[in-house]
């Protein structure tokens, strides 16, 4: 008999990007002009169809066909997401075909909160108002209530979907209320790292979604100048790949964690703020000027005006000292602007830029640099999805308490 040859990969007709945000997909490959223009990943499905036969071939002689590990957690679908709002609907995909195909060890509510919160994800990332976002909206929450009530630590994926539309579409930097549900629940499950590290090699994807749980608190704490809520060996979930993909070096994190724990510069020495700020400054590449290097810039930038601010608070109300600290502070404030007006409002790292641009703009003392930060959340409200409704508003109270803000004309 004759064996039939695979007659090549095939692909399902839209991408995965543009599938998920409900745009029209050009079906180039192996990247869509859409996905190309915004620096994602267009992650087309494949499968093999085979010539004349419904079946796939028979495993040949003398090998045992490869038989899937119900055991072993699926991490491939997730090493590939970006780590943006579309990259964590991505993963919360992957993480709905996966249980509803291994879902022995989940609760069928369980199973129901994934599906009917990427429902809500998707329904809502294409219009907010719609009577099918709203009803999906109130069926995803009752559903999470039901798996939080039961305390299973899947409840955390449901959490973690309703902070990310916080982050995007709330009040900006308040979004700890979820954050709380999520550490309370984590609680119930983990006392230490080697708890949480057990648990995330249990549920696939799970340490992928405290990532940006951890994230959205320190951006939070910063914003709202409040404690953190979660401990450092939760953010040991954070990698370098994370870092990576929201433009922020690791040494920078662990200044805005600094600055986070230490909110009021008691006990704090003004040598100890500016050497740390310092260390930042000396590691800008004014000379790179890809899109990654200048949000690295906007993210040293706004970590060290920060730590100069306090700084220049922990002098002990020495004129001279003060002064010192003002001007470096609007030096540094006008080379995170000049970093922010040269990245494309269309690469991937724009959005991730709110926290330090939001503390740059806390720090601006000219018309020129509010208009640019101005200028940023108006780019992030015209953007497909429109994010951070009330940034520019809450940097506008502080220009006109400052005096600052008017526009040059």
């Amino acid at each position: 008999m004759k064996v039939k040859k695979p007659r090549g990969i095939r692909h399902d007709r839209d991408c995965g990007r543009c599938k998920v945000r409900g745009v029209k997909c050009d079906l180039n490959r192996p990247r869509c002009q859409a996905c190309l223009k915004a620096g994602e990943a267009c992650n087309y499905p494949q499968r093999v169809v085979w010539v004349d036969d419904k079946k796939k071939p028979k495993s040949p002689k003398g090998t045992s066909p490869q038989i899937p590990n119900e055991e072993t957690p699926n991490v491939e679908a997730y090493k590939s997401a970006s780590i943006n709002l579309y990259g964590f609907i991505d993963l919360l995909d992957a993480f709905c075909q996966q249980i509803q195909s291994r879902s022995r060890d989940i609760p069928e509510e369980g199973i129901q909160l994934i599906s009917r919160t990427l429902s809500f994800a998707r329904s809502r990332i294409q219009d907010a108002n719609n009577k099918q976002s709203l009803q999906s909206h109130l069926v995803a929450l009752t559903n999470l209530s039901q798996v939080i009530q039961s305390a299973h630590p899947i409840a955390l994926f449901g959490i973690a979907t309703f902070a990310m539309f916080e982050v995007c579409c709330g009040s900006f930097g308040n979004w700890h209320c979820h954050l709380q549900g999520a550490r309370s629940l984590l609680d119930l499950h983990c006392h230490h790292k080697a708890h949480l590290d057990d648990l995330c090699g249990a549920i696939s994807g799970l340490a992928d979604v405290l990532a940006y749980l951890v994230w959205f608190d320190v951006t939070g704490a910063l914003v709202r100048e409040s404690p953190l809520i979660f401990e450092d060996w939760h953010r040991e979930t954070l990698s370098a790949g994370f870092f990576d993909s929201v433009g922020c070096p690791a040494d920078t994190f662990d200044l805005f964690v600094y600055l986070a724990k230490h909110r009021d510069s008691n006990g704090i020495r003004a040598i100890d703020l500016s050497a740390r700020a310092l260390a930042q400054i000396l590691q800008l590449n004014v000379s790179d000027l890809t899109d990654r290097n200048l949000a690295t810039t906007v993210y040293r930038g706004a970590a060290a005006i920060m730590a100069f601010s306090r700084a220049g608070m922990a002098t002990g109300g020495d004129p001279s000292a003060s002064t010192y600290h003002s001007n470096v502070v609007s030096s540094m404030v006008d080379r995170a602007c000049h970093s922010i007006t040269q990245i494309p409002s269309t690469s991937r790292f724009y959005v991730h830029l709110a926290t330090p641009a939001y503390l740059v703009g806390m720090s601006a003392s000219t018309a020129r640099q509010c208009e640019i930060i101005r200028g940023y959340w108006r780019n992030c409200q015209s953007c497909e999805f429109p994010r951070y409704p009330d940034a520019e508003a809450q940097c506008e109270r502080r220009w006109r308490i400052c005096g600052v803000g008017f526009s040059v004309g």
